[in-house]
């Protein structure tokens, strides 16, 4: 095989950090692109909350500070001519030597490109809105509905590109590369990974994945199709030094802990939930609903999730007939909701405050004072934001907790493999190397009859043989768990 139709996959971001998988396949002049997120961890990037992307040049500025790949062609010209109209310009200053660009390469030549999205967390999509609108965005049919719902209520920004709705099964073409799209279990709807082949080699892209959710079988599943490939590409999150071998709850389990905590409350009940996990916050509705209360969403969470049923979305829808949610109005908030939804008010909170449960996020926890929260209330926290006593903001949620009096439930139900269940796909599917990636521990993947790949940010290599350029064993210092690097050009 000549070395520029050898199959290649390069790893731009997201090696040794959660969050910011970029990575490509590419054979000839073609490339898929997957996925297309910006990492949230401020170790892992230089732009975050606290140190925010600049408004003008935003493209150019997140190239530059390596956050996005360095492929001419990959971007929306229209937001590249004020950086000198290329990748090249944009990032010329910084590519010399002692700069933090030294050693990068811009990758040009492209003829037929792709990118697909596993799932619509920013630390997947935050990308999208730089992308050149020739280049097809693949998306599974759920993930694209999604995405149009939270478009279009503004949770997140659009793209110049056109999202493509793939069917599970269904087989795309990107110049030489064949795609099938294979939907996972995560905690957002519309999940997915891939089988991709490249001139007879096989490789899998899990995104995102959990055994102990609404549809573990969909693991399952994907490993049955998945099976033999020449490389398997898994998230590990939730590898670190200190993984907890307690299994997770599953979502019913959750949705039955709720149930019984709201019957046990005579009072105010607030939760936390992540606002795109929409099948949380149905077993929240249904919850609430047994137990004679209403859920009440912030009007930004129940427009995304209604304008995501308009474009199409399968499940959940926000009402199923008898169990309905309502949107806290709280003053003009600019988004705009059917006169049909039923609207609660403050003062509602106030006088029947058994009758409830209030989506309460970092922003409004104002509310808790405003509608006199004490003693025998109860915050349940369910993967919200702060998303982790790591996180800078868990110290205010305690204070908050301890200030206020309140019954502090945290009920986890995370969105990412245990190691147990890592090991268990890897040996399901039996490819010939597995790649850790979207983790801060990689080498710590549990140790399975697959070799273990440990790219370094940047690099490329064939996957042909791919036992060969994983070296070291399990476990293995990442110094000694490297490949081989070839040139990007």
């Amino acid at each position: 095989m000549k070395p520029d139709t050898e199959p290649t996959l390069t790893f731009f971001n997201g090696t040794n950090t959660i969050g910011g998988v970029q990575a490509a396949v590419r054979m000839g002049g073609s490339a898929l692109f997957f996925d297309f997120g910006i990492t949230p961890n401020p170790t892992g990037s230089l732009f975050s909350r606290s140190s925010p992307a600049p408004v003008d040049e935003r493209l150019a500025a997140h190239l530059r500070a390596g956050m996005a790949p360095l492929v001419e062609g990959l971007y929306d010209p229209a937001q590249l001519a004020p950086s000198g109209g290329s990748v090249a310009a944009a990032v010329g200053s910084l590519t010399h030597e002692g700069r933090l660009l030294h050693d990068a390469t811009v990758l040009d030549g492209l003829e037929e490109l792709g990118i697909f999205v596993s799932h619509n967390h920013n630390d997947h999509c935050g990308l999208l809105p730089f992308v050149n609108p020739k280049i097809p965005v693949l998306m599974s049919a759920d993930g694209a509905a999604l995405h149009a719902g939270l478009v279009e209520s503004g949770t997140l920004p659009g793209t110049p590109a056109t999202v493509r709705s793939v069917q599970e099964g269904e087989r795309v073409s990107i110049g030489d590369l064949q795609l099938e799209v294979i939907l996972v279990d995560h905690d957002i709807p519309g999940a997915a990974g891939f089988v991709l082949e490249a001139d007879g080699r096989r490789v899998a892209w899990t995104g995102d994945w959990r055994a102990h959710g609404h549809a573990p079988e969909r693991m399952a599943e994907f490993a049955e199709r998945a099976a033999g490939v020449d490389l398997l590409i898994t998230e590990g999150t939730t590898l670190r030094p200190d993984s907890s071998p307690v299994r997770p709850l599953s979502e019913a389990e959750l949705t039955e802990r709720v149930h019984r905590l709201l019957a046990a409350t005579d009072g105010l009940a607030f939760v936390t939930p992540y606002p795109r996990n929409l099948r949380r916050l149905a077993g929240l509705r249904d919850a609430a609903t047994a137990t004679g209360r209403t859920l009440v969403l912030r009007p930004e969470t129940l427009s995304g999730w209604q304008a995501a049923a308009r474009h199409g979305i399968t499940e959940p829808l926000p009402t199923d007939g008898t169990n309905t949610v309502a949107v806290l109005t709280t003053g003009d908030t600019g988004v705009h909701l059917p006169e049909d939804v039923e609207r609660v008010t403050l003062e509602d909170l106030r006088q029947n405050r058994n009758n409830f449960i209030v989506e309460l996020q970092v922003p409004d926890r104002w509310l808790a004072l405003a509608v006199g929260a004490r003693q025998g209330d109860l915050l349940i926290h369910t993967n919200g934001e702060p998303l982790g006593a790591w996180a800078p903001e868990w110290t205010s949620l305690q204070a908050w907790v301890q200030a206020l009096g309140l019954d502090f439930v945290w009920l986890d139900s995370g969105g990412h493999a245990s190691p147990d269940d890592l090991a268990w796909l890897t040996e399901a599917v039996r490819p010939g190397a597995v790649v850790a990636v979207h983790s801060a521990h990689p080498h710590l993947f549990p140790r399975t009859s697959a070799p273990l790949v440990l790219p370094q940010r940047g690099q490329a290599f064939p996957i042909s043989q791919p036992a060969d350029f994983a070296r070291g064993a399990r476990g293995a210092d990442p110094e000694r768990t490297l490949i081989p690097c070839v040139s990007l050009s």
